[in-house]
């Protein structure tokens, strides 16, 4: 056998510090048999290969970290339209100001209520299909930047009372800007 040390398929020496990752488990499997490979041609030492399997293994645990760490701090971020607990006049605002696009949810629930003169979760989460669990945080958003008001009205669906939610001034300016004509 030969004390050489292959490299990886990528160039990189087959060490912790050296060898880039793999970015994906097929890539891991592929370079871990390589090695194994390299091993029982006598191309490498088996101790250098069980060295460099490990390197590629623990590589690739540390890159799964910081792709969780990414999209956990993606996931806590502050995203448009919303205003953390304390936040200051200025970003508050400015939340307020983020108009609903026509072409997302918020849009498309805050056009049903304007143009339906009124409407509960229920309506909306039936008419434009829209799952209950998304309608509910959109409209609450719509509520929050005061493009929607509870009316103090209610209607019957299946048994229960839902508020009828109704579009405030500024909820039918946007839509007369959004569609044009009256609201």
């Amino acid at each position: 056998m030969t004390d050489q040390v292959l490299s990886t398929p990528n160039g990189m020496a087959p060490t912790s510090s050296g060898a880039t990752p793999p970015m994906h488990p097929a890539e891991l499997v592929n370079r871990t048999v390589h090695f194994a490979e390299a091993a029982r041609d006598g191309r490498m030492r088996a101790l250098d290969a069980i060295a460099a399997v490990e390197a590629e293994v623990l590589g690739y645990v540390r890159h799964l970290g910081d792709m969780a760490a990414v999209r956990d701090a993606q996931v806590t971020a502050d995203a448009e339209g919303k205003v953390s607990a304390d936040p200051a006049a200025t970003s508050a605002r400015a939340a307020r100001l983020v108009e609903p696009r026509t072409g997302n949810q918020r849009g498309a629930i805050l056009r049903f209520i304007v143009e339906g003169n009124g409407s509960t979760d229920f309506e909306i989460a039936r008419d434009l299909r829209i799952l209950p669990n998304s309608v509910r945080p959109r409209r609450g958003e719509l509520a929050e930047a005061g493009y929607v008001v509870d009316s103090g009205r209610i209607r019957r669906h299946r048994g229960s009372d839902w508020v009828v939610w109704e579009a405030t001034d500024e909820g039918r300016a946007w839509h007369r800007r959004a569609f044009g004509g009256a609201a």
